[in-house]
């Protein structure tokens, strides 16, 4: 009966957390753009979230006293990150045969009140929040013999490299210490796992500085986008003479990545009148791009497999990043593999992520500066034959190391559920 009264009473309280940070955030908006702002704001959010589709089918509550290999908690449901995280994972263990479940992590004293027991149990990008049961959960799951993983892709768990985020710069003064506040907040959580799944080793190095061990899982591709891939290839392209160079920003917090090879586009704009720039996602172009208005090409926020279709229409994928910041450091190098997986070629800022995964000159460019980008630019804009060839080894490489059949044994052995999954499966 306790546990009857308890849980109600965490619903009530996290409904009344949610409506004060809801109101924060109008508040911060009424002062940045006004009440009409706010409401023009509202509705144009309002009419995407009609048309866009539901990504993910709630599943189904497991029976009491369920088995699984791994349980994934969903702590970060805006963007994209939980695809590559949680639910490209979880189809690609499903498939090899594993038993996995994946819940809302504000659910997550389910697991103990129904008593469900997992080799693995994976926290990804959550908050310690208490109204969520998890200082129970974690005594429950250590009793029960699972071993705790913090799983994040982004370097946003170190209050200490807050500033280095560029997306802050967009947020009202509310939003900011609230941002500030859900960083300390993942950083007490993953402390208190066992270790961290991570995507790529700069993240890995960084937690490594805090204490815990960790451990590379890349993000990798899905199945869905490898058929579509198989379809966009036997789909006739347009033929004619122009080049088309293609950024995929995808959310607001990339102007100074971006910022990183825009003079080396400007130049290859003015020079080569056959170039056209397709722009895809949230990006501020300055008055130095009026004069090609007629040459770029914007394009809203995509769904993934539209975003596939929009990269295979483009002849050079751009991936800029800022160097030297250890948050752009650490970011993964999926615009690598999702251009390449449509025979795409890419030119991406030379970080350890981007520099491991593409062999400059053969698979890719992966540069450094101004000269570099521009150098690459003109390069790839003059030479059809080495643009397909880059893009062939490109395909050839995203399938070696970031396909389903590369990752999800990489993925199992480091959940610890070895090569044969659990015998007992959920219902």
């Amino acid at each position: 009966m306790i546990m009857a009264v308890k849980r109600p009473g965490r619903v009530l309280l996290r409904r009344g957390r949610a409506g004060i940070r809801l109101a924060g955030l109008a508040l911060d908006q009424r002062r940045a753009l006004g009440l009409p702002g706010v409401a023009k704001r509202a509705a144009a959010r309002l009419w995407v979230a009609s048309r866009a589709p539901v990504p993910h089918r709630p599943e189904t509550r497991p029976q009491p006293g369920a088995v699984f290999d791994a349980i994934y908690a969903i702590g970060y449901w805006e963007g994209e990150p939980k695809r590559y995280r949680v639910f490209n994972m979880a189809e690609g263990l499903r498939a090899a045969g594993y038993a996995v479940h994946v819940m809302p992590f504000d659910r997550l004293d389910e697991i103990r009140c129904h008593r469900w027991r997992a080799t693995a149990l994976v926290l990804f990008r959550a908050e310690y929040d208490r109204l969520a049961g998890i200082a129970e959960v974690l005594a429950y799951a250590r009793a029960a013999g699972m071993r705790v993983f913090y799983d994040v892709d982004d370097l946003v768990f170190d209050p200490a490299l807050a500033d280095r985020i560029d997306g802050l710069k967009l947020m009202g003064a509310h939003q900011r210490r609230q941002f500030v506040a859900a960083i300390s907040r993942r950083r007490r959580l993953l402390l208190a796992c066992d270790l961290a799944s991570v995507s790529t080793a700069p993240l890995a190095r960084a937690v490594a500085a805090l204490g815990p061990p960790s451990i590379v899982i890349p993000n990798s591709l899905n199945r869905e986008q490898l058929l579509l891939a198989g379809e966009i290839a036997h789909a006739a392209r347009v033929a004619d003479d122009k080049v088309r160079i293609g950024y995929f920003s995808g959310t607001r917090t990339h102007q100074r990545d971006f910022a990183e090879c825009e003079r080396a586009l400007l130049e290859i704009m003015e020079r080569f009148h056959r170039v056209r720039f397709r722009l895809v996602g949230y990006l501020d172009l300055g008055p130095q791009w009026q004069r090609y208005g007629d040459r770029v090409e914007r394009m809203g926020f995509l769904p993934p497999g539209d975003l596939l279709r929009a990269i295979a229409e483009t002849d050079i994928n751009l991936a800029p990043l800022q160097r030297g910041n250890p948050f752009c450091e650490a970011k993964s190098e999926l615009k690598f593999f999702e251009a390449a997986l449509v025979r795409v070629p890419t030119i991406a800022s030379a970080t350890e992520p981007f520099a491991t995964a593409i062999e400059d000159g053969v698979n890719g460019c992966a540069v450094r500066d101004y000269d570099e980008w521009r150098f690459a630019l003109e390069r790839l804009v003059l030479a059809t034959a080495l643009r397909k060839k880059m893009g062939e080894a490109a395909k050839a490489r995203a399938l070696a190391r970031y396909s389903p059949d590369a990752v999800i044994p990489l993925a199992a052995a480091a959940l610890g559920i070895g090569a044969v999954p659990a015998t007992a499966k959920s219902a």
